[in-house]
């Protein structure tokens, strides 16, 4: 996917031309404009008396039908490239709700120190007024010298910017905005595989802003300062663990299959580091070490000759492309799982597979007690929110693996070839400058075929490179997401009552008690009779 920005006018866009529909318009244009300069040379077409029209009408008719043809399968065309963004969101979308939901039940269980319930103590009518107070606030001046500074240095991106509001200079954060040689990359070949001990390892020091609260007037506080928390920070619970990497694995599969991977090639799944930089959406923006591995040519010049001359999409390229961006998966995958992956054939089926997992593991905690007390009903929206999820990715699916009609797009390229033909004819005769003749021979060809090639680069939104759908980085933000499952309960969640309010409601809490132990000791006393004669 190519990331632009208009510029005066559009003007940007002019200069991008690898993945530019009108560049690869440029060859026909040009070979069609070559054949109206052979015409003009080597026939009389153009003499009043050899003329072979003598109203644009017959031709007109023709150019007006081909026009509704091309609108037609650009329309086409851009719907499949939407349904298939579409469905990769609502996929991601389901599973991430899974992710939360387990995250939720999980943390109702007995072995966690839950938060107070406001539920349990009907009493407490006060309201709760917290007034929060950032630290280390960036005033707009800073913040403007920053994005400038960051503007110049070409760093200014989207985990960038949200860096510069919370300002924390640790090597954490450093390290995330300008990252080291490997991670720059974004390589399969710079990034290592952990350790056996560290593949299920994930510690983050997590980046949370802090904050003042204050109580006025309230029974209630909450306890910022050595806040009470389910598990410790770098240790997160085995179950939420195994829940992201199943998650995640699953979601690493779906995408793998919806870009046609070879099957007999290696496996495109790598290990998740947690922080690291997304991976680029445009192929462009990989380093020169990165590009060559899949146009044999570390020079963006070559790339873009490769694409206007369409050589840059065979199985081979395509193949090393697919391995420069491999799919990341939290906790890794054991070879174990890569060679039952293998054994599965098909899409589908792999796809299959890793939901079976999910489903099983899920099935299996909840008999053990991991969800807590949360009832089966409620339960059973997990296994929804899964199938919802599948039901995206087969929609997904869906085009990835059916081509746009072969009569349609037969059809289509022919009359581009038709018109290559029959403009400069058109021009000859009703023109009688040839430099002219030559310039709108060739706007003209050029507005078809442009057209043309549009609708060809937005059919297969999953393979058509730089035009592609980043899954990639679509999948280190799910990554991300399940990450967010071992953050645990509300920082404020946890509160007490001020000694002299808790003593005060106990003691209204006896008297109350009391008055009604009296009630129901007077009414015993007074027996049946009185309440007859109370009637």
């Amino acid at each position: 996917m190519i990331k632009y920005k208009h510029g005066i006018f559009g003007l940007h866009l002019l200069f991008r031309l690898n993945g530019s529909a009108l560049c690869k318009a440029v060859t026909p244009s040009i070979l069609s404009s070559v054949v109206f300069i052979l015409l003009w040379h080597f026939t009389n077409v153009n003499d009043n008396d050899a003329q072979l029209f003598f109203h644009p009408y017959p031709i007109g008719a023709l150019i007006g039908c081909f026009t509704f043809m091309l609108a037609f399968r650009a329309n086409f065309s851009y719907n499949r490239w939407w349904e298939a963004m579409t469905s990769v969101y609502q996929m991601h979308s389901k599973w991430c709700d899974v992710a939360m939901e387990l995250a939720a039940f999980h943390l109702q269980s007995e072995h966690y120190r839950k938060p107070p319930a406001f539920g349990a103590h009907p009493e407490l009518t006060c309201l709760v007024e917290r007034e929060r107070e950032r630290r280390n606030a960036t005033t707009l001046e800073e913040l403007e010298n920053q994005l400038d500074e960051m503007i110049e240095n070409k760093q200014l991106s989207s985990r960038g910017f949200h860096t510069l509001l919370s300002k924390r200079k640790s090597t954490k954060d450093m390290s995330r905005k300008n990252g080291t040689p490997e991670t720059k990359r974004n390589n399969s070949k710079s990034s290592e595989h952990k350790s056996a001990s560290h593949k299920k390892n994930y510690g983050i020091d997590w980046l949370r802003s802090k904050w003042i609260t204050k109580t006025k007037g309230a029974v209630l506080k909450t306890a910022n300062k050595n806040v009470p928390k389910a598990w410790e920070d770098d240790s997160p619970p085995l179950f939420l663990q195994e829940a992201a990497h199943l998650l995640s694995l699953l979601s690493a599969v779906a995408m793998s299959t919806l870009r046609n991977d070879l099957e007999e090639a290696g496996s495109p799944l790598m290990v998740f580091t947690p922080g690291a930089p997304f991976p680029h959406v445009d192929p462009d923006e990989y380093g020169a070490d990165v590009r060559k591995d899949w146009n044999v040519s570390r020079y963006a010049i070559v790339s873009a000759m490769r694409f206007m001359l369409g050589t840059h999409r065979n199985s081979k390229s395509r193949t090393l492309y697919n391995a420069a961006r491999p799919f990341r998966v939290i906790g890794d995958v054991s070879d174990a799982e890569v060679e039952m992956l293998q054994a599965a054939r098909g899409p589908l089926a792999k796809v299959a597979l890793c939901t079976m997992w999910l489903e099983e593991f899920i099935c299996r905690e909840y008999m053990s007690g991991s969800t807590g007390k949360v009832s089966p009903p409620i339960i059973s929206r997990l296994f929804q929110f899964i199938s919802d999820g599948m039901l995206g990715y087969n929609h997904a699916r869906k085009i990835a693996y059916i081509p746009f009609p072969f009569p349609h797009a037969q059809i289509t390229s022919f009359f581009v070839l038709v018109v290559m033909c029959l403009i400069p004819v058109l021009m000859l005769t009703y023109l009688d400058n040839e430099a002219f003749g030559f310039v709108l021979n060739f706007l003209t060809v050029l507005c078809f075929s442009g057209l043309h090639e549009v609708s060809r680069e937005l059919e297969a939104p999953f393979m058509n490179a730089p035009n592609d759908i980043p899954l990639n980085n679509f999948q280190a933000q799910f990554n991300e997401s399940l990450i967010t499952m071992f953050f645990g309960c509300h920082p404020d969640a946890y509160w007490e009552l001020h000694e002299q309010e808790e003593e005060a409601l106990d003691n209204d809490q006896e008297a109350k008690n009391d008055r009604d132990a009296n009630q129901k000791k007077a009414d015993g006393d007074s027996g049946p009779m009185s309440a007859i004669a109370e009637q």
